[in-house]
């Protein structure tokens, strides 16, 4: 049996290694009309699309160095496929391949998730493209038929990347989520804006506008368009009722009782932290999201 098994094997693993390196070349996802490959995150256009498209930049630039460790994938897979071609036990590198394929896979899935919870696409997998489901589906191939090695530590090294950047993810977001802040109320507002006049400033040029106001703390004057329950939170909106463009703003914990009392039509002042502004061609209108709110008399 193994003598009839080993060649099938052999081919296995080097078609997998060939999909891996051909693969994390071509595009893994696509958003609106900026098609990323897996190289996209190493070689810095990952960051500098959602940043310039989507106003969504990289939280801790001074670890951008760190993106650089998924180069050593299509270098990994080479040495691994190399060696294994001459009998070498490679399956140590193919691992390391193989998981930190896995772990890119991870980070490119979470972050248009991301990006579709503030209205880039109509759904996660309009976002992904083929060549991400069959990177994924050969990095896991290419662990598991390298030589030699146990299932059960195979099976380890296929989790650890997913599970890494998975936990790295939620990390940093309940990070910048729950950063200890100054108390917005008493925070000096950069800006004092209409929020209509807010709102089409950014439609009119939202990258301007992106770089003008993101994470600037902003005291914008307007009438309660909508009131949204989130969780036990709520998002207030103004609305521009022209373009159906809109600003929403999220409430720190303790404003949230004040929050709740108000009423749609109510003219309000709220002080908060711009998060950006995006143009949203499911929504055909332009987002412009606030953090860390608070309801000023």
């Amino acid at each position: 049996m193994p003598q009839t098994t080993q060649p099938a094997k052999n081919s296995l693993h080097l078609l997998s290694a060939a999909l891996l390196l051909v693969s994390f070349f071509l595009p893994w996802v696509k958003w609106e009309d900026s098609p990323l490959s897996g190289m996209a995150l190493p070689d810095g256009s990952f960051f500098a699309t959602s940043a310039d498209k989507f106003g969504l930049e990289n939280p801790y630039p001074q670890f951008s160095f760190s993106f650089y460790l998924f180069w050593l994938i299509p270098v990994l897979v080479i040495l691994a496929a190399w060696g294994y071609t001459r009998g070498k036990k490679t399956a140590l590198i193919a691992a390391a391949a193989g998981a930190l394929n896995l772990s890119l896979v991870t980070v490119y899935i979470v972050f248009s998730n991301t990006l579709l919870d503030l209205g880039v696409g109509k759904s996660l997998t309009g976002l992904l493209q083929p060549s991400l489901y069959l990177s994924a589906a050969a990095a896991v191939l290419f662990i598991w038929s390298s030589r030699p090695g146990h299932g059960i530590s195979k099976v380890a090294w296929i989790l650890i990347g997913p599970a890494l950047a998975f936990s790295s993810y939620r990390f940093i977001k309940n990070q910048l989520e729950t950063s200890t802040f100054s108390n917005t109320a008493s925070s000096k507002a950069e800006y004092t804006v209409n929020a209509v006049d807010l709102i089409r400033e950014f439609a009119g040029n939202d990258s301007a506008a992106n770089k003008k106001y993101t994470d600037k703390i902003l005291l914008v004057k307007g009438r309660v368009a909508e009131l949204e329950p989130a969780d036990s939170s709520l998002n207030v909106k103004f609305i521009d009722s022209l373009s159906g463009s809109y600003a929403i703003f999220d409430f720190q914990a303790e404003d949230v009782a004040e929050a709740k009392k108000l009423a749609v039509g109510d003219s309000v002042s709220i002080k908060a932290s711009c998060s950006g502004g995006i143009f949203s061609r499911l929504r055909k209108a332009t987002v412009i999201t606030f953090k860390r709110s608070a309801l000023l008399p």
